[in-house]
């Protein structure tokens, strides 16, 4: 059995605590799903009338048990975080987008 110093041992704990810190600051700070990325950027760039709310459920409730829609969705917003202008996006991102968010 391997014992560690204490010098490990205060480093061990100073990296599991900021690991839990930057986790939960993500938590708080809302990091998105891949859902709300797609229904943001369809709104942004696509129509504007779009409601993100229902439209995040909506794909979220999809994404649930069907791991090809989940699948579909993390390449949807996997493309749309493009640093791309919203036309291009258009072109790139409509194959991988259209049965998650509708088009």
């Amino acid at each position: 059995m391997m014992h560690r110093t204490k010098k490990e041992e205060h480093m061990k704990n100073r990296v599991v605590t900021w690991v839990a810190a930057l986790g939960l600051s993500m938590v708080l700070s809302g990091c998105k799903g891949e859902c709300a990325i797609a229904c943001e950027k369809k709104q942004e760039c696509w129509r504007a009338d779009t409601d993100v709310k229902a439209c995040t459920e909506t794909c979220e409730e999809n994404s649930k048990g069907n791991k090809n829609f989940a699948n579909q969705a993390d390449e949807c917003a996997e493309c749309v975080l493009k640093d791309l202008v919203c036309s291009e996006l258009l072109q790139r991102c409509a194959d991988d987008c259209i049965s998650v968010v509708g088009l």
